[in-house]
Formats: C-alpha cells, structure tokens, sequence
C-alpha cells in the first residue's frame, strides 16, 4: 500500500502526535508499504530519524505568518492563519492537489497550517485521525480559564462549521478514544453524517516491566512539553504544598522551561528532553508517572508508554481519559487544581502496599496497548476508506 501522512510541522523535539505520525509511518515501512510524511514545517535532525526508518519526509510549500505550534504576536497575524486555513473549505490549493494522488491512500493527522482542503477526500482516499479539539476550536483544547466549555463562542462555532464542509468529505475519520468523539460531537460536529470511528492508540514500549527497578525512596517522574496545557505549573505548585519525602524528576522542553529551571533545588531536578533510551531509565526507577495535563487529552501517549513500561499514573481527571483507573494502575485525582494533585502524590508516596497494587495493575494494563494491534486496525480503516472512495467515485 502507498500511504501518505499529512502533519503539518514535524520538527524536533517530536511532542505525543508528531512521535505517534512516526511511529506509524515506520511500522507501515517495516511491512513493507510505501510511505512519506508530507509536512510544511521541518528540520534536518528529524528527515534525517525518519529516513532511518525507511519514511521519505516531504516538505509543502505554505504561506503562513506563524507555525502551528506556536503563538500569533498579533491579532492581525491569528486572524490571517485562521483565515487561510478556512479558505480551504471552498478552494483547494494546487500544491494540496499533489498531495492526493490516485494511488495513495492519505492519512491526515493535523491541517492547522497547511489547510482545511487537505481534509476533503477529491483524487483519493483520506483518513482524518484527530489527535486534539482543532476541528472544533482553535486552541485545539476547548478550554478556556482551566474549565472545559459545554459549548464554545460564536466565533469557534461558525469556523466549525466552515471546517465541516470539508472535514464531512474525507473517508473515515478515527478518535483515539470514546470520550474524544463524545466531546467532538457535544460541541456540534454531526459525527451522524460520516464514518465516525473510534481507534485507540497503540505504543511501542521504550522500557520493560521486567526491567523495573522502583527506587525505595518516592520518585516521581514528568515526561513531555513544557506548557500550561500540560500542567507543569500544577505540579510544581502541588508538589510544593505536598512536601514530599521524594524527588520530582522532569524531562521535557517547551515554553515554560524557564520556570522549570527556576523550581529546581534539593527534591526538584529537570534533566531536559529525554529521547527513547532516557525515558525508559527514567520510568524504570519511578514510584510513578505524573501527568498533570489541564485540557481533555485525546489518548495520552505518554501514560501508554508509562503503562507498556509497567510504571503506574498519577493523573489529573482530564488527562487520565479511559487508560488510568483509580487504585488499579493508577491515581486520578480529584480534580484538575494543584490541591487535589497533591493529595494524590501524597496518597501513592507514603503507601507502599498501594504502590505495590498498582504496579501490577499497570503490568495488566499493557495488552491492551499492542501496537502490532493498532496497526492492524489502521490497516482495516484504509481499506475501509478506499472501498468507500471507490464507491463515492463511481456515485453508489
């Protein structure tokens, strides 16, 4: 099978969808597909990693005042990109032609930057896989003052609806979970229209349960972006009020890295990015993972890879999603505040019976992340869509 994945920046470090797009796109060459990532933002150290896997990154032309990942200096500046993504409901750009050739299958992952036309399945088959909330908001969380909105402004209303015309045009859209699609559908996507399916994600362990070595004083361990969506100022404020006998160990890079700097002292230490091999040694000696995340996460790759590790979760309610159950592989705490994070650090730190419960629980937990699995079940899903774009061709 030739297949196409379309994320629009792949830059490093990778953050949970752009590793997952890889992880992918490797798994399909190893079996023997043809694939390229299509981006419009990259660098060389990640065509590079790619190409060591046997994926050929294909750099788009876009016009654009700022990357996706980042932030608009200006109102006039969000106004231009969000426009720009919009005015692919109506017209598709040539360049975005080249990307849908006939005998692809084109999987998108994130449009935000390149354009909503990428989503409309016109010269072949297109899988959409929304890793976040963009279809429907465009900070891609729909959260507004740490709160989860019910229904979003007007403005994030009537893009949606503008964004529909050519989401409702691909094949076959796939949700990482049940409750992403719940939420897409409660903030006014009519999932009803389309094949609408729910595909968990799977994950390649970077350690082994076998491998683990808890150390015997309480060590808790963040992996990811630096960012307020992610709760790293939670933490650091939740394991102050704590005052744990333990360490906190953090790993990652982003924009709050500075205030991270700042936290470091005697309990508090932040080895930066971690690529595979740091991150497995870090979860082999951890109490637990902590993941503190503020929006309503998609899947959480980072608890997969904890829980394929056979390292237990601390997790806020809106990052737990379906993979951590409280007292079973993990704790979920009672809310998202900085409180309710301390007290369940505290709970996991100072019982050992508990700690020794849900490492067998996150043991448990790792069969239902086979990521040979989830290949499978993308597989299906481009079969389905090809079937599907074959008959929208010939009008059946």
């Amino acid at each position: 099978m030739k297949i196409t994945h379309v994320q629009s920046t792949f830059v490093a470090p990778l953050g949970g969808a752009e590793s997952y797009v890889l992880a992918l796109a490797a798994a399909q060459a190893r079996q023997g597909d043809c694939v390229e990532i299509v981006t419009a933002w990259t660098d060389p150290e990640t065509v590079a990693r790619a190409r060591r896997s046997g994926v050929v990154v294909r750099q788009l032309p876009v016009r654009r005042p700022y990357r996706p990942d980042e932030h608009g200096a200006t109102v006039t500046a969000r106004v231009a990109f969000h426009a720009l993504d919009l005015w692919g409901a109506f017209v598709v750009p040539r360049s975005l032609r080249r990307v849908q050739r006939p005998d692809r299958v084109v999987h998108v992952h994130r449009f935000q930057g390149v354009g909503s036309a990428i989503l409309r399945a016109q010269a072949a088959p297109v899988v959409h896989t929304a890793h976040d909330y963009c279809l429907v908001d465009t900070t891609s969380t729909s959260v507004r003052h740490g709160i989860e909105q019910s229904r979003l402004g007007l403005v994030q209303r009537l893009r949606a609806r503008v964004l529909w015309r050519s989401a409702r045009r691909a094949d076959v859209v796939v949700f990482p979970s049940v409750r992403t699609r719940r939420r897409h559908a409660a903030l006014g996507l009519a999932l009803e229209e389309i094949d609408a399916r729910v595909v968990p994600h799977g994950w390649i362990a970077a350690a082994h349960p076998e491998d683990r070595q808890p150390s015997a004083h309480p060590r808790f361990v963040f992996l990811g972006k630096l960012q307020k969506e992610k709760g790293i100022e939670t933490l650091l404020r939740a394991w102050e009020q704590a005052g744990i006998d333990g360490e906190l160990v953090i790993a990652g890079d982003g924009p709050l890295r500075a205030v991270v700097e700042k936290a470091v002292g005697e309990t508090v230490s932040y080895v930066g990015w971690a690529d595979d091999a740091r991150k497995a040694a870090l979860l082999s000696t951890a109490t637990a993972l902590v993941f503190p995340s503020q929006w309503p996460e998609t899947f959480g790759l980072v608890i997969a890879e904890s829980l394929l590790a056979g390292c237990p979760v601390i997790a806020t309610p809106d990052a737990a999603g379906s993979l951590v159950v409280d007292g079973v592989n993990g704790v979920v705490s009672a809310s998202s505040s900085a409180e309710a994070l301390a007290a369940a650090l505290e709970r996991v730190a100072l019982d050992a019976r508990l700690r020794a419960t849900l490492t067998d629980g996150a043991r448990a937990s790792a069969a239902d992340l086979d990521f040979d699995t989830h290949l499978s079940r993308i597989t299906r899903v481009y079969t389905d869509a090809i079937a599907h774009f074959d008959r929208s061709r010939r009008g059946l």
